[in-house]
């Protein structure tokens, strides 16, 4: 039927036509006489005239179907025929067209992934920071809290001297561990904002490990250790990078070997340099001691995190928890990159590289 807009057209006037000769037949009977009465007179209603302008509107009603409806068949469905009749001519019009939805399609998705991924990591870092405060609140609670307990007994009177110093001592201790904090909060702070500069310079990375192990040694000693040197001490192995920072690195890898190490005799701490091309050295610290579980590996340079809590603390393990965190960032300043290895019950090592010098 619509490949035929006449034919609509033509009963769109046949059922029209009628329709306005009877309502404009309809209007002349309610005109008044000139006496004002109703109805007019058959007689006298226009029939001629009423016929010949009924068929005028219905005539020009078609007309204007015909004319609407043709202009949207060709506007809406011509592209489809052509297509049809020769759709060799125009494949590369539908290519183009089927590419287009496909880039949209595309768009749309990639700005739906944008948004998730907004969303996750959003979520990711509102979940850090949540995390951060309760475990520093965590942390500042124990020290001031014994501070407190120590304080107020003091204030209690307490004539014995030896025991009055004791409880200063522990105090002290206690301001110091809130110092230790702050400060490696701070540094941890410099790193992470990329505001500490690197004094570099040419030094002894063999040296700097020595007086590193001499450092721990009373701890070492307390742990009942065997210190293992897998390089040669009297071998100067120069290195370039910043000796004040990497001091730190080697304190606090050493110390947390030292802290997980075993409670039984046997236990050791194993110190290596290695080779690792022509521009850097590799340098491990390894230990026999209580390990890390799997759960925990890839967490143990977050802030705070000090993995299985049933292990460390029996073990009264403590610190301030951001050694391993000050290390990754202090390595990864220097261009380089840590990394651990560990089995829970078996041992740890960690593993850093350094630029020759």
């Amino acid at each position: 039927m619509l490949d035929r807009p006449e034919r609509i057209a033509f009963f769109i006037g046949i059922l029209l036509g009628p329709v306005v000769w009877f309502v404009m037949f309809a209007m002349f009977e309610l005109v008044q006489t000139d006496d004002g009465a109703l109805p007019l007179p058959v007689k006298e209603v226009p029939y001629l005239e009423i016929t010949l302008l009924s068929t005028f509107i219905a005539s020009a009603t078609a007309f204007l179907a015909e004319y609407l409806i043709r202009k949207f068949l060709y506007s809406r469905l011509l592209k489809i025929y052509k297509v049809i009749s020769n759709p060799d001519l125009y494949q590369t019009s539908l290519m183009a067209d089927a590419e287009e939805v496909g880039k949209v399609e595309m768009e749309v998705a990639s700005y739906a992934q944008k948004k998730s991924t907004e969303l996750s990591n959003l979520q990711v870092r509102d979940d850090v920071r949540r995390e951060f405060i309760a475990n520093l609140s965590h942390e500042l609670r124990t020290p001031i809290f014994n501070i407190q307990g120590y304080v107020l007994t003091l204030l209690d009177g307490v004539k014995d001297q030896k025991i009055r110093k004791e409880y200063l001592k522990k105090a002290s201790r206690n301001v110091e561990r809130m110092i230790r904090l702050v400060q490696d909060m701070d540094v941890l702070a410099r790193l992470e904002g990329d505001q500490l500069v690197l004094q570099k310079e040419r030094y002894s990375l063999t040296e700097q490990i020595e007086d590193a192990l001499e450092q721990m040694s009373d701890r070492i000693a307390q742990q009942g250790l065997t210190v293992v040197r897998d390089y040669d001490p009297d071998e100067d192995c120069a290195v370039f990078a910043d000796p004040e920072r990497m001091d730190q690195v080697v304190l606090n890898l050493i110390s947390n070997a030292i802290k997980y190490s075993r409670d039984e005799p046997g236990g050791y701490l194993r110190v290596a340099i290695e080779d690792a091309g022509e521009k850097s050295y590799s340098v491990l610290v390894q230990d026999n001691g209580i390990g890390i579980g799997k759960e925990d590996l890839g967490r143990v340079f977050e802030r705070f995190y000090r993995g299985d809590r049933s292990r460390t603390r029996t073990k009264k393990i403590g610190g301030t928890g951001l050694g391993l965190a000050i290390v990754k960032h202090i390595v990864e300043a220097h261009g380089h990159a840590v990394k651990v290895n560990s089995t829970a019950g078996e041992g740890t090592t960690f593993s850093f590289t350094i630029s020759k010098g």
